[in-house]
C-alpha cells in the first residue's frame, strides 16, 4: 500500500480509538448513547476505509486497493463480531 494510504489510515484508526476509548471512560453516559455514539464511530471509520478503498480503484492503484480491501473486510468482520458479542447493538 502506498505510504499516502497508511498515513490515512493510521489517522482513521487513530481518531477511532480515540472517541471509543473517550466514550468508554465517560461515567455520565446513558447507555443507550454509548451503544449509538460507538455504532456511529464504527460507521465514520468503514465509510473513510471505503473511500479510500475507492480512491484507490479509481487511482488504477490495484495494489493498494488490494490491501485497503482487506482492511475493509476485516473491520466490517470486527464489527459483526462486536454486534453479536453485544459489544455494539
Amino acid at each position: 500500500m502506498k505510504f499516502a494510504y497508511s498515513i490515512l489510515v493510521n489517522d482513521l484508526l487513530q481518531q477511532y480509538r480515540f472517541k471509543s476509548e473517550n466514550m468508554r471512560a465517560a461515567t455520565a453516559v446513558a447507555e443507550e448513547v454509548r451503544q449509538f455514539s460507538q455504532n456511529d464511530y464504527a460507521f465514520r471509520l468503514s465509510v473513510g476505509l471505503e473511500g479510500l478503498l475507492s480512491t484507490a480503484q479509481a487511482a488504477g492503484d490495484a495494489e493498494s486497493a488490494a490491501t485497503l480491501d482487506e482492511l475493509v473486510i476485516a473491520q466490517n468482520m470486527q464489527q459483526l463480531a462486536d454486534e453479536h458479542n453485544g459489544v455494539l447493538k
